[in-house]
């Protein structure tokens, strides 16, 4: 508003994007550029349409305003001056005019949390979104209509399991896939018989249990065509034996039950619940983790989630975002307003 007063002809606005956005709060829901451009653009006009905008894209945080030698005047805030001050001087070694700073002051958000920024921001925002319903749950008729089922995944170290615990101690039905994945391995699983055929003998213990360390290097010798093998016998045996505790979650009376997977995306079995819920966390919280838990190098931590589903494509397959970087109450309260929110059935 202060650049629209200001401006007597053409006003210059970049929009932060690429690297810049990196490594903001929740970098995950903020809207791609072209929308964000094209709010910014609306809300210009009808302040002052007489203007000319330029909306730009910025990669880096000066931008054209140290080569635009039609500048004037930059507008920044109490926190951003010293921006300004080092644009300055760009233009100055760039043999252009230095450009008026005006500084406006910062609205303070009176609803801020404790983990939140004080003035109001986007990031805030963010914040607020997660635990909320972000696009409309699923319509199948194939789905039943009790128990709502909700499906949660999320990448290693970005806190699913803790979630699930909270969902199951607020009273949901909680069906944890890696157990069922390791029960269609044991001999007479459903899975047992297809997998010893597909990859030998050799992955078998003395005593006729599939030595799982055996059968990954067989799998990652040759990822891509050996893990496919092994997914498309295993994966669809988990799914029915989910398929089965639904059921059983229907006959002890629970309303609202959480198949807990970290592949529930890359299994496709968002076919089988009303909701995606996805943890997210920032990758260096994550790696912190992962070092601290299962005492990986940090080098070998990244390779880890490298190879996984990043949080952006989880994302944007999900209903509800979750994200567990600040206290368990916080996280409490994004769990409980989701289940608030989910549009079916309480616990």
């Amino acid at each position: 508003s202060a650049c629209c007063l200001l401006a007597r002809r053409r006003l210059l606005a970049g929009v932060a994007d690429g690297d810049l956005l990196r490594h903001k709060v929740l970098p995950e829901l903020i809207e791609p550029y072209e929308l964000r451009a094209a709010k910014l653009r609306e809300f210009l006009e009808d302040v002052k349409p007489s203007l000319c905008y330029d909306i730009v894209p910025l990669a880096d945080p000066f931008g054209p305003s140290v080569t635009d030698p039609d500048l004037q005047c930059l507008v920044v805030s109490e926190e951003t001056r010293r921006g300004g001050e080092a644009v300055n001087r760009k233009r100055l070694e760039n043999g252009l005019t230095e450009l008026a700073l005006h500084e406006i002051q910062l609205m303070k958000d009176p609803d801020h949390s404790q983990n939140e920024e004080e003035k109001i921001s986007s990031s805030s925002l963010r914040q607020r979104l997660l635990g909320t319903l972000l696009q409309p749950p699923r319509q199948d008729p194939a789905l039943p209509l009790r128990p709502y089922v909700i499906g949660l995944t999320g990448g290693t170290g970005s806190g699913k399991t803790s979630i699930a615990r909270l969902l199951g101690h607020l009273g949901a039905f909680v069906i944890d896939a890696d157990k069922l994945g390791h029960a269609v391995y044991v001999p007479g699983g459903p899975a047992y018989e297809a997998v010893v055929a597909a990859f030998g003998a050799e992955i078998l213990n003395k005593d006729g249990t599939i030595n799982r360390k055996v059968l990954g290097a067989k799998v990652f010798g040759n990822q891509v065509k050996r893990l496919k093998s092994l997914t498309d016998i295993v994966w669809p045996e988990i799914a029915q034996m989910a398929k089965e505790k639904v059921r059983e979650a229907d006959a002890q009376g629970k309303a609202v039950c959480v198949l807990d997977a970290a592949v529930l995306l890359e299994a496709s079995w968002q076919d089988m619940v009303h909701e995606v819920w996805t943890a997210i966390i920032p990758e260096e919280e994550a790696v912190r983790r992962i070092v601290a838990r299962d005492g990986l190098t940090e080098e070998a931590a990244r390779r880890r989630l490298q190879s996984q589903m990043s949080n952006r494509q989880r994302v944007e397959q999900s209903q509800v975002v979750l994200c567990t970087l600040w206290e368990p109450d916080i996280t409490r309260q994004q769990v409980s307003l989701g289940l608030l929110q989910h549009r079916g059935p309480q616990p």
